[in-house]
Parts: structure tokens; sequence; C-alpha cells
């Protein structure tokens, strides 16, 4: 029996046996399964690469939006900067005629501001510099000469051929012909330009920025523009337009207040009286015109004497430059104002007003 029973266990009915479960077959992955996913990956990457490029492009659009408000609100704090630039130095001005009219100016071992013609001064939270510069330090545009116009605009640094066109072309502009110099323009020139229109011929100039009609006036000529020195600093080199004057009609210049191109253009002026003229008066103006040959190493002739003067013609021309603290945003404001009107109520008189002056034409310049 324990035979048997061993012989039974050990032995599977056939039966048995063809009802055991059969496995489970593996269900066959189509072989595009796989590239399909690759392909969803690839796609999802590049939609992600896309998103992160948007925000990329709209967080930079963002801060540029930031700075520029930033700037703007800077511009314009620097604007209302440049305008207590002007009223404080006005004031001063003011202060100082009032005090030399009632006999109470005090001696001085050394000029104040107003005289160096360079005020400066701080205000909400902001600095301004304001260059006063007298119009009888100016060639008159109207009644300048053609020999000292030439040597004007050599002066300025304008070469040929364009500094010939330009003084030929300003005194065809002023006078009331319509006959063209050499180098000259009348209407005809001017009727072929588009916009098209004509020459002036009323026999003077309304304003200084009517040169910027004139053949041959670019922006850097009338303006100036800024130049890189041999050592790398950068400095702003004035055009005609810091030179030139329609508020004065004297044939004298004011050697305080006269830049080294209009000294340099005065007939029979050296180049060495000039720079000794331009460099003592820097620091220490001269009182009266005598004092040229009695305190200058070279002796000026007596043409050359009768061009010059230390009178103003009380019109003057202030050059606001302001920014805020710590900022690089600059603003210019240029007004000309006269000293001649009468009236406590109204002590001067602004004859002209400009916001739009070019930033770096405030200072630092010669």
């Amino acid at each position: 029996m324990t035979t048997g029973a061993k012989a039974m266990t050990g032995a599977v009915p056939r039966q048995v046996r063809d009802r055991r479960p059969c496995a489970r077959p593996r269900p066959r992955v189509p072989a595009s399964a796989d590239g399909e996913g690759g392909v969803i990956l690839i796609v999802m990457l590049w939609i992600l690469t896309a998103l992160a490029v948007l925000t990329l492009s709209f967080a930079r659009e963002g801060r540029m939006e930031v700075l520029a408000a930033r700037n703007a609100r800077a511009l314009e704090q620097s604007y209302y900067i440049a305008r207590a630039g002007i009223e404080c130095t006005v004031y001063q001005i003011l202060a100082k005629r009032l005090d030399a009219s009632s006999g109470m100016t005090a001696v001085q071992d050394e000029p104040d501001p107003v005289d160096l013609g360079r005020v400066t001064g701080a205000y909400d939270g902001g600095v301004w510099q304001v260059d006063v510069q007298d119009e009888s330090g100016k060639v008159s545009l109207n009644t300048v000469s053609e020999q000292q116009l030439r040597a004007l605009v050599a002066a300025a640094g304008i070469e040929e051929p364009d500094a010939s066109v330009i003084a030929d072309s300003i005194l065809d502009w002023r006078d009331t012909d319509s006959m063209p110099r050499e180098n000259g323009a009348e209407t005809e020139y001017y009727q072929a330009l588009r916009p098209a229109y004509s020459a002036k011929n009323s026999g003077r100039f309304d304003a200084v920025e009517e040169l910027l009609l004139v053949r041959g006036m670019t922006r850097d000529y009338y303006y100036g523009k800024a130049e890189r020195a041999a050592d790398g600093t950068v400095a702003y080199k004035y055009g005609l337009a810091r030179f030139l004057t329609v508020y004065s009609t004297r044939d004298q210049v004011n050697v305080n207040h006269a830049a080294l191109p209009v000294l340099l253009s005065i007939p029979g002026m050296t180049p060495e009286a000039a720079s000794l003229i331009y460099e003592r008066r820097q620091t220490q103006p001269f009182r009266s015109a005598a004092e040229l040959n009695s305190e200058l190493p070279v002796a000026l002739g007596a043409g050359v004497m009768n061009r010059l003067t230390t009178a103003q013609a009380g019109i003057l021309t202030l050059t606001a430059e302001a920014h805020p603290e710590g900022s690089k945003v600059r603003r210019v404001v240029r007004a000309v104002i006269s000293l001649n009107a009468t009236g406590v109520q109204n002590p001067y008189q602004t004859l002209y007003w400009n916001e739009n002056i070019s930033d770096y034409e405030g200072g630092g310049a010669s």
C-alpha cells in the first residue's frame, strides 16, 4: 500500500495535467510605439524651450519698461533741477547787480562764480551747473564783417571747402539781393531742396537757429560734437551757435566772456595774445580793457584794442545742466535773459527758452 501510494503520488493523471492553467501570453508591442514616444518627448522639449524663451522675453521686456520708467522719472527730475539752477543763478546775478547799483559791493580777493561764468548748486536730490555767458562775448551775426566771419568759421575748426561755402552762404542769406557769391547760395539753390524754401534776404537773422537753413551748415558745425583726445578723454567742441548772437550789434567783444575762437576771429589778434587773454580771464577776469596791455606780456595794437571791451550787454545766456545724484541721466536747458527790463516786479525778461538742448552741451567744452 505504501509503495502503491507513492506511485500514485508521483504520477499525475493526464486529465489533471490537462486542467493546469496555461501561461498568459505577453502582449506584443508594435514596433512603431517606441518611435512615437520619442517624437512626443522631442515635441515636449521644444514646447518647454519655447515657454522658457517667452518667459525670458517677458522678463526682459518688463525690466526694460522699469528702466524706461525710471529714466523718464530721472529725466523729468533733471528738468526741474535745471530750472531751479537757472532761477538760482538769475537771483545771484540780480543780487550782484543790485549791490553794485547801491554801492554795497564788497571788495573781493577772488572773483565769484558769476564773474567766472559758472555757478553750481544742489536741489531736490540732484546737482546743477549753469554756464553764464554774456552776449557781448559773441560776434554779432547781423553786423559781422566778411573778414571776421571767415576767420571765425576757420577758428571753429571748419576746414575748406566747407568753410568758404558756409561763410558765403551766411552772407547771401543775410543780404537783400539774389546774386549768389562764388561759394554761396540763393533762392534757386534752396528751391531745389526737399522740402523747398527761399533765401531770407531780409538784411538780418532773427534767430541764430536760422543758420541750420543755410547751405553747408550741418548739425555738427552748428551745435558742435564730442571728440576723443589722445589720452582717451572725451570733450565737447562747440559749434558756431556758441560764438554768434542776434542780441548784440556791437563791433566790440567782451574779453571776459568771449570764447577762444571769438578772440581769434578779431582782425589783428595773434594766437598767442588770444590764448593769454583766454587763460587769464579763466581765473581773474579783467576789470577794464586797459588791463590788457598793462598785465599781458604781449602788446596789443590799437586796432585790436578798439575791438575789445569789458562792458556787458545786459543780455545773458544761461545754460543749465542737471542730473539726480548717482544718475547718468542729464537734462540741459538754455535761456537768454535781458537785465535791461525796468521795474521791481519784472527785473529781467526772458528772450529765449529751449528745453531740447543736447545733453552734452552743458559744460566741459572748448
